[in-house]
């Protein structure tokens, strides 16, 4: 009887930790986020072995959806009270719309102190875009800094070199460019661009507050500055002008390249991949990137345009576990330089700038120029740009009124009153 028993509490013993075992490895968990962009997940996808070897007690599974209108749908599932994703990519155009009515805040995570003292080793500007009374609400997906990519073989056929300034390069207009019709960059009523060259300037729309900042004596002379230097640059033929519709269309300046009338253009690192190589691909390895022409009266070394930042929702059970993958996955030196050489997303992190996987990356496209040195040379004067839920107002005045800048309809002074006007009416009648 003794024996039985004592081997009876043998078996006992030895099933208790394959219990425990069996019940340990029974928490599951459903991780779901949604985004415009493939690539946001492709990314994901591509280290979700690494971030199940570094959670073995959590067995997941994934939903991830591209979803077209991702940040719409969700606020449109907010407002019905119906199920959200655990993570969700806001394009920065977006933001805007979370701001309202403090949406972001009531229901997403604040990540001001889960990031706290890294929030210096990355690119500031790129935290702005996602902030909302002072907190951040969102961790950027790249740089989206702005390169100027050029034709060398264009600038050596004419004796000349690549200008460094923004001045520099209306004169060459004036002087060798502009009479043989060949334009050195892009002018667009796309709503961001106005706006863009105003910032690299260092002037404002909104401060770090959301207010309205344009009318401010400093901010409007920068304006109208900025404003009189593209109409002139369009009637010299510095700028080619090419509406936002056509900006996408993969024909317009792709032709204008090939016929050799626009020797380049100023724009993010995304435009590389989306755009300019499959638009030409044809002329791979005649191209090369620059730093783009800066002011000589002051302001940043370039342009921002586009970002797509992550955000965690409150309102599912997955809020921690949800913010642990997306720090896993976008935050520190690795994770930085892994998301460049899988899509391509130039780091926010500066030490990963100076990687050689990402300094010294080679591109032959670009004729094997390590392409990866250019932006690691810009990448600390990276504007910041503060959003504001009146920021529509102000891309529809700044849509609507461009093309009448650029043929001169309305001059610079009338074009800077038209956005200010237009976007002070909506901040008005909102109140």
């Amino acid at each position: 009887m003794k024996k039985f028993i004592l081997v009876a509490l043998l078996i006992v013993c030895l099933a208790i930790p394959s219990f425990g075992i069996m019940a340990h490895a029974q928490k599951q968990v459903t991780l779901s986020a949604w985004t415009h962009d493939q690539l946001y997940l492709d990314y994901f996808n591509s280290r979700l072995s690494e971030w199940e070897a570094a959670n073995p007690d959590i067995s997941f599974t994934y939903d991830f959806r591209q979803v077209s209108n991702a940040p719409e749908a969700v606020l449109t599932a907010l407002a019905a009270g119906e199920e959200v994703p655990d993570l969700l990519g806001i394009e920065q155009g977006q933001f805007p719309n979370y701001m309202k009515d403090g949406i972001i805040a009531k229901h997403f995570l604040d990540l001001t102190d889960l990031i706290g003292d890294r929030r210096s080793q990355y690119a500031e500007g790129r935290w702005a875009l996602y902030s909302y009374e002072g907190r951040i609400y969102a961790v950027e997906s790249q740089l989206a800094a702005s390169v100027y990519y050029y034709q060398p073989a264009i600038f050596e056929a004419n004796g000349v070199e690549v200008p460094k300034t923004w001045e520099e390069a209306l004169q060459q207009a004036k002087d060798v460019f502009g009479p043989k019709g060949i334009a050195l960059g892009i002018a667009t009523d796309n709503e961001n661009w106005f706006a863009m060259m105003l910032n690299q300037r260092g002037g404002a729309v909104f401060d770090q507050n959301g207010e309205f900042v344009l009318a401010n004596e400093e901010n409007k002379t920068l304006a109208v500055e900025v404003a009189a230097f593209i109409q002139e640059g369009v009637k010299d033929g510095l700028f080619l002008v090419v509406p936002d519709s056509e900006m996408w269309s993969g024909v317009t300046i792709p032709t204008a390249h090939r016929e050799g009338r626009l020797a380049g253009e100023i724009l993010p690192d995304w435009w590389s991949s989306c755009c300019l190589k499959p638009g030409v691909e044809d002329m791979a390895g005649q191209w090369r990137i620059a730093p783009p022409f800066v002011w000589e009266g002051g302001g940043y070394k370039t342009q921002v345009w586009g970002g797509t930042g992550w955000a965690v929702s409150t309102d599912t059970d997955n809020t921690d576990i949800a913010w642990k993958f997306l720090d896993f996955m976008y935050l520190g030196h690795e994770s930085q330089v892994q998301r460049f050489e899988k899509i391509n997303m130039f780091p926010t992190m500066f030490e990963a700038m100076k990687d050689p996987r990402v300094s010294e990356l080679t591109d032959p496209f670009y004729g094997d120029q390590a392409v990866g040195a250019v932006f690691a040379e810009i990448a600390d004067g990276v504007p910041v740009w503060y959003q504001s839920p009146f920021r529509a107002a102000f891309n529809t005045a700044s849509k609507d009124n461009c093309p009448l800048l650029f043929d001169g309809t309305l001059s610079p002074e009338e074009f800077v009153d038209e956005l200010i006007r237009v976007t002070q009416e909506e901040i008005e009648f909102a109140s």
